[in-house]
């Protein structure tokens, strides 16, 4: 089994693509006693739960989940009004009622416990094939738990399938300490990585592997040792973890990597040495590699996702869509140049004559190439053409309209204003299928990666400094410097080892959340951010660069520190007043 091979047909059916599948019932309708004495329908179920897990808002309607410090989704200017996280707060979209991101899946964590229950006592398969089917399924749910305490701290943790008839208590189930559910992942993890399996044939790709738990037990545990370390125990421990735990998660985090490490399973991806942008790009693109511990497998039919559509240049796209996450200038700038100096824009020097802004940034880490386009970038056999105006060869500044039959806009929309590129002048490649044709809703075939060796390497150099192994995090850090062609660092600091995991990891759905549990985030996100404009120059062929000193376009970022957890909300109080009390600040 692979995702790819999941169809979602409606919320209660499904089938797979196998013929000894098509021809039985939605398993709603499906007898109980016979999905359980039935091994291909207790496969189903499996998949069933996997197709139910959030990995990326990209699974979604169009909005894209981007680190509010490195860009904005936004084409405010055809009034779609895409903002990030921080621009939804202050719009009231999320408040004591919650909003944007919210994870509350305990009809599939039921699904989970259900299926724990039921396998024990079936003979449709052998007791050796019901471990690996049990810890498929605890896997699941220890992620699920991962993904939701991240959110709200201390939730409950229920292990098996309440029943109608069960008590009061049963039932209204109280939160468990923040601290107790991330030893809840962790002990799942030791308890299931003997029961699953170094690896899986081609047909199967896309089940968790013993590194695929590994590799959650590395992040896990990193995310409860970082609150240990910076954020503080409030409501007697619903949220927060207790700093005496600092310790050990970080020793389980740096072991769970070290396990990895050592078992030399997977290696950095690199394929193509001599072009270091073009291997870095194609480590997303070249599915199930050296470097993948495990992914969300797409096929861009009945399993695909609108990341292209959204994602890609304007002119790609089949009439909307494209450019949809603008990139500030703060986060180009995160990019250092190859001999390892700051990356920070001449700003004096770009403003000063027509540029091919390849020629500008030619210095820069290879990853940013890989990672972000922009004006004149090269998609598909073409020039990228997002520009907001046309220089006259007298000097003048046409925003709207054709020039001797140039439009104004580029190859964008034309609705007036900046073209949604325009907002910052750059946009995300990275991920982006450069062969996919056509672009169009729910076509992205390209694998999510939940998991890869170099987070892994990132995961190990934080816990091993944090544990005063400085030389062992150098290491860590300087393989994956030294993979995309950037000047090696002499010294490991907490503050190199960070600005390591934001470019490599950039737009991989890692450094929102890394901000929350390093608890810099009112620092990070509350500011204004800048970018650039562009226009074309009929004189030189070449782009006139303008600073956008003001990107958010008047709407200035915030983070308040209740959002470093989200609110349970009053309507689930109510349902289960167990839950209470709320989380602070809401």
């Amino acid at each position: 089994m692979k995702f790819r091979h999941i169809l979602i047909l409606a919320a209660a059916f499904f089938a797979l693509s196998c013929d000894q599948v098509l021809d039985k019932a939605p398993l709603n309708i499906i007898s109980e006693d016979k999905v359980w004495n039935d091994a291909v329908l207790i496969n189903a179920y499996i998949d069933r739960v996997y197709g139910e897990m959030d990995f990326l808002v990209r699974d979604g309607s169009g909005f894209e989940e981007v680190d509010p410090t490195s860009g904005l989704a936004d084409e405010g200017r055809q009034g779609r009004n895409w903002h990030p996280l921080f621009f939804r707060w202050k719009a009231g979209l999320l408040d004591k009622d919650g909003g944007l991101l919210e994870l509350w899946p305990y009809e599939t964590i039921r699904k989970t416990n259900e299926f724990l229950e039921k396998i024990v006592s079936t003979n449709a398969v052998p007791e050796e094939t019901k471990k690996q089917l049990s810890a498929r399924i605890r896997y699941a749910r220890a992620l699920i738990y991962f993904n939701m305490v991240k959110r709200y701290g201390g939730i409950p943790v229920i292990t098996r399938a309440q029943q109608i008839d069960d008590s009061y208590e049963e039932l209204f189930v109280k939160r468990n300490k923040e601290a107790e559910v991330y030893d809840f992942i962790l002990s799942e993890m030791d308890g299931i990585v003997a029961d699953l399996p170094t690896s899986y044939p081609a047909a199967e790709i896309g089940y968790p592997t013993k590194y695929a738990a590994l590799a959650l037990k590395s992040r896990a545990a990193m995310f409860a040792a970082s609150i240990a370390t910076w954020g503080k125990v409030e409501i007697d421990g619903l949220v927060g973890v207790p700093a005496a735990d600092a310790q050990r998660f970080w020793q389980a985090s740096y072991d769970a990597s070290k396990q990895i490490i050592e078992s030399k399973a997977f290696s950095l991806y690199n394929k193509l040495p001599d072009n270091k942008s073009e291997n870095f790009r194609q480590l997303f693109l070249d599915e199930n590699n050296s470097e993948v511990i495990f992914s969300k497998q797409l096929t861009g039919v009945n399993v695909g996702s609108n990341y292209d559509l959204f994602m890609s240049p304007f002119q790609f796209c089949p009439g909307w869509g494209g450019s949809n996450t603008s990139v500030y200038l703060e986060m180009v700038e995160s990019f250092e140049n190859v001999d390892g100096t700051p990356g920070t824009l001449d700003k004096a020097l770009a403003t000063s004559k027509p540029w091919n802004l390849t020629e500008l940034f030619a210095k820069k880490d290879p990853r940013f190439f890989a990672t972000i386009y922009f004006e004149g970038d090269m998609w598909k056999g073409e020039a990228i053409e997002n520009w907001g105006g046309i220089i006259t060869p007298a000097g003048a500044k046409i925003t709207s309209g054709f020039y001797e039959g140039r439009s104004a806009q580029g190859r964008s929309f034309s609705a007036g204003g900046y073209a949604g590129g325009q907002m910052t002048g750059f946009n995300v490649k990275k991920y982006l299928d450069d062969k996919l044709i056509p672009v169009d809703q729910g076509k992205t075939s390209v694998d999510f990666i939940v998991f890869r060796y170099g987070e892994i390497l990132l995961n190990f150099a934080e816990a091993a400094f944090e544990l005063n192994k400085p030389a062992e995090a150098l290491d860590a850090i300087n393989q994956l410097r030294s993979r995309a062609g950037i000047k090696t660092l002499a010294t490991a600091t907490r503050e190199n080892i960070r600005h390591e995991r934001k470019v490599e990891l950039a737009f991989e759905n890692h450094r929102w959340w890394d901000l929350r549990r390093w608890r810099i985030a009112e620092d990070a996100i509350t500011r204004k951010f800048t970018g650039i404009y562009t226009f074309y120059d009929v004189t030189t062929g070449k782009f006139k660069i303008e600073l956008n000193p003001d990107a958010v376009a008047g709407t200035p970022s915030s983070f308040q520190a209740k959002h470093y957890y989200l609110p349970i909300t009053p309507g689930r109080i109510a349902n289960n007043p167990n839950l209470g009390p709320e989380n602070p600040g809401y």
